[in-house]
């Protein structure tokens, strides 16, 4: 995963522990991948010709096996806890507490088939909900997890996830047609502050007219 340094209001001992976190989270996704190894997503009488292989129709139960399996097997993945979000509606699916940690990593997953191109433009998630809630969270560790899967009829199969500090995306756009911000989903960060990152989004909302009209 390469990196390049923003310093911003956060020094390089901060930048380094937030990524030693953050590998540690990545560990813990490939020990529950293994833990949960290929499963059988449903009845192949229901889907006699198989499933099409499109993500979206498999990610809801994708990203609930992981969080609920990462609960099952806490201890085995190396983690202290594993928290659910206070509602449906965050922009996270569970909070995580490494084990030898501190602080808590908030992991929204994300599902994408191995044959999806990575080095386009993704979706990452609502812009005026990312600002309010790093406005409500100045210290918070957002991390997408990229669940790579592969769909053979009705079995699935876990490939290396792709993981990324919402923070460090390297390039911030932000779609002004579904208010949303996007940015390339291949793992590449440029470390910057949140302080910095809010900003940068902020002033790229207020350039669509959106910042104070949503």
């Amino acid at each position: 995963m390469p990196f390049q340094n923003r310093l911003g209001h956060t020094s390089s001992d901060q930048f380094k522990a937030i990524t030693d976190g953050m590998s540690k989270v990545s560990n813990s996704i490939e020990a529950v991948f293994r833990k949960i190894g290929e499963f059988k997503i449903l009845d192949e009488r229901l889907v006699p010709y198989g499933l099409k292989p499109i993500a979206r129709s498999i990610s809801w139960l994708v990203e609930q096996i992981i969080v609920q399996n990462l609960k099952k097997y806490k201890d085995e993945c190396g983690l202290i806890s594993v928290r659910d979000p206070p509602h449906a509606l965050a922009q996270y699916d569970c909070i995580l507490l490494p084990k030898g940690e501190q602080r808590e990593y908030y992991v929204n997953v994300k599902t994408s088939l191995t044959t999806t191109d990575e080095s386009g433009n993704f979706d990452i998630s609502k812009a005026p909900k990312l600002v309010q809630l790093y406005e409500q969270i100045p210290d918070l560790v957002l991390l997408v997890v990229i669940a790579r899967v592969s769909i053979n009829g009705v079995w699935i199969r876990f490939a290396k996830p792709t993981i990324f500090n919402v923070a460090w995306v390297p390039n911030i756009y932000y779609n002004r047609a579904n208010h949303n911000l996007q940015s390339t989903a291949d793992g590449t960060q440029l470390r910057r502050s949140n302080e910095d990152f809010v900003n940068q989004l902020k002033q790229l909302m207020n350039q669509a007219g959106h910042l104070t009209h949503y």
